[in-house]
């Protein structure tokens, strides 16, 4: 279970990992999950405010007698965009908005900072 490094602050939210509708624990990093063979419906999000599951992603997997596999979970770089699960790697959803919004955010206080110091200008 990855996280980008611009989403710092899921570090501090403990992911969910659902298997055929039962909650396991889960943590940043490699989870091992031993299971017999059989089909398994995995689910793993974050619990947040709004929205409450942050990064939904869902997979249908089936695992044969002796075998192991490797999954690997990235968790949105956008809060409302669903996250990837699959074989790695795996993309970062959501990258192009948080891109986006910082470049808004940016402008808009370089805008900010412009108009204050041409007021400044103005004045003397």
């Amino acid at each position: 279970m990855k996280r980008h490094w611009l989403g710092f602050m899921m570090a501090v939210i403990t992911p969910k990992i659902m298997l055929n509708g039962h909650q396991m624990l889960g943590r940043w990093g490699r989870n091992i999950i031993p299971l017999p063979p059989g089909q398994y419906h995995l689910h793993l999000h974050l619990p947040y405010i709004l929205p409450p599951q942050m990064g939904p992603a869902d997979l249908m997997i089936w695992l044969q007698p002796g075998m192991t596999l490797e999954l690997e979970y990235r968790a949105p770089v956008w809060a409302y965009s669903r996250g990837a699960l699959g074989p790695a790697p795996q993309p970062w959803n959501g990258k192009g908005a948080a891109i986006a919004l910082t470049a808004i955010v940016g402008g808009m206080l370089a805008l900010l900072l412009a108009l204050v110091i041409f007021a400044a200008l103005s004045v003397g």
